[in-house]
């Protein structure tokens, strides 16, 4: 919303969480000069019904208000904040919303102070407010409409459209393939609308966006390293079309990354040329697919879970992969990884011998230790590494166990966020 640099700043002070809000420009008289909106500003409209009927419709100038959303149920949690619009006759209208969401939804309140056309609007805010997947906050409902010494209630509209989403966790919404599918992401802490790269996350068998965060904190990682964070949900008990997968119906989960990654693009400003994919155990199976039909990848990171379906990929190109797997994982076996490898050193025509290196033990506690792999030979953009976790289960290197002990050890002496960061970030798309 922000006007430059200092008023974006300014804006983020607000404590949480609206961007979604279409701003105002009043219908009677002719409205002074304000200062110009920023492109890409955030726009509130608010219409009152009523004669003399009151619509704002602008762009706002300055200050902001912020959306947030649950990393766990996708829903709106607040909406909140303070934004200069130009006024109806000259000067501006200040805009104030403070909802956030309890037991019985949204709830909170409104208001809008217009100076110079002497129009005061004030709501309590007890629901109806729609967050759509588009960026933009809907609400209708009775507001006290004071205009001079007069007051009424009058029936009130309100659009508030994010142009630019602020830093914290924001929900995408869609229909794809007749299904609702969702996905959360992080914007980092000095988003500022330039491009910026993303690192998608599939989740395993059974685990929801908030739960893959529980355990591997990869949003939070992201949050202060300048990247976007996207986890989406699978539909149903897993990702299709890998191994314990949902069966059915024909959900096209392959299609349904490539619109999140229109979104990206399109609404987040993500650089095309630096989208990453990883996964975990089933999404780490789904990654790997991915790597075989995605191109607009530039890399993988596979945990617990490689290529199951060798015959079935055909990339088509170079494929920059590194691949986390523990030695006693019992889920998925260990004895899946040297198939895998073999075909992506194959595919990135790298030799067919790998040097090892044992990293430091830096917790003898965890009863782990790790060997990287790199293979020998591979094209510089294009390598093929593993990361040998010794004792490890299946489990996230440096999260929190899943289901404790009974997956197995969880190794402390490789963080995977790190690694995965580390290995994807070097690599962009031409």
């Amino acid at each position: 919303m922000a006007l430059h640099p200092p008023s974006r700043l300014r804006r983020r002070r607000w404590t949480a969480v609206l961007a979604l809000l279409p701003a105002a420009s009043l219908c009677f008289g002719t409205p002074a000069p304000v200062s110009a909106a920023e492109p890409g500003a955030d726009r509130i409209t608010l219409n009152a019904a009523g004669t003399p009927a009151y619509r704002i419709d602008a762009d706002v100038v300055g200050g902001g208000i912020v959306v947030t959303d649950n990393v766990s149920t996708f829903a709106t949690r607040k909406i909140q904040g303070t934004a200069t619009l130009p006024g109806a006759e000259g000067g501006e209208a200040t805009f104030t919303v403070d909802i956030t969401r309890g037991v019985l939804g949204l709830t909170g309140t409104l208001s809008l102070q217009d100076p110079g056309a002497g129009v005061q609007i004030s709501a309590k805010v007890t629901g109806g407010v729609k967050t759509p997947a588009d960026g933009t906050v809907t609400w209708q409902g009775n507001a006290t409409v004071r205009r001079g010494s007069a007051s009424e209630a009058r029936n009130v509209s309100l659009t508030l459209l994010d142009r630019w989403p602020d830093p914290g966790d924001h929900a995408i919404r869609i229909t794809h393939a007749g299904k609702a599918r969702n996905a959360v992401l992080r914007l980092p802490d000095d988003y500022d609308g330039t491009p910026r790269p993303v690192l998608f996350h599939f989740p395993g068998l059974f685990e929801t966006p908030g739960m893959a965060e529980f355990y591997g904190r990869m949003a939070d990682y992201a949050q202060t390293r300048g990247f976007i964070m996207i986890t989406p949900e699978h539909y149903g008990r897993g990702w299709q079309g890998v191994p314990a997968g949902t069966p059915s119906p024909d959900l096209d989960d392959p299609g349904f990354i490539r619109r999140l990654q229109d979104i990206l693009i399109t609404r987040f400003n993500a650089d095309p040329a630096r989208l990453y994919a990883s996964g975990m155990s089933n999404g780490g199976f789904f990654t790997s697919r991915l790597a075989c039909v995605n191109e607009r990848f530039a890399a993988y990171a596979a945990v617990a879970g490689q290529l199951s379906d060798i015959p079935a990929c055909e990339p088509g190109r170079k494929v920059p992969i590194v691949m986390l797997h523990g030695t006693t994982d019992t889920i998925v076996p260990y004895s899946t990884v040297a198939p895998a490898a073999a075909f992506w050193a194959g595919n990135n025509t790298c030799s067919a011998t790998s040097t090892a290196t044992p990293l430091p033990d830096k917790d003898p506690r965890d009863n782990t230790t790790v060997v990287r792999h790199v293979h020998d030979g591979c094209p510089a953009d294009a390598p093929v590494e593993l990361y040998e976790i010794k004792g490890g289960g299946h489990n996230w290197p440096g999260g929190l166990p899943f289901l404790g002990p009974f997956l197995g050890g969880t190794t402390h002496d490789i963080d995977a966020n790190e690694v995965i960061w580390d290995f994807v970030s070097a690599f962009r798309l031409a």
